[in-house]
């Protein structure tokens, strides 16, 4: 595979990432409630669990787009620019 092809496939997805956890985030604080609901009938959580498994699954979401793909991708431009000299 092509290295510019490799490097952006890794921005597309850091991208999708990024853009998956911002919907996520947005709709916990748009529909937090409804979210709540529709999940505590199923399970017997608290609110606080609830609130907590959601912060945690974004940090957990922000940690692995950044690792998986950002890192990569500034890893892949950085030894490009210096094979280059």
């Amino acid at each position: 595979m092509d290295r510019k092809f490799v490097e952006g496939v890794l921005l597309r997805c850091f991208i999708y990432g990024f853009v998956l956890l911002l919907f996520w985030f947005v709709l916990f604080l748009a529909a937090g409630a409804w979210m709540y609901d529709f999940h505590s009938a199923m399970f017997d959580i608290t609110r606080h669990e609830f609130d907590v498994m959601n912060y945690c699954g974004m940090g957990l979401l922000k940690i692995l787009v950044f690792v998986g793909f950002l890192i990569p991708y500034i890893a892949m431009r950085w030894t490009a620019k210096n094979q280059k000299r």
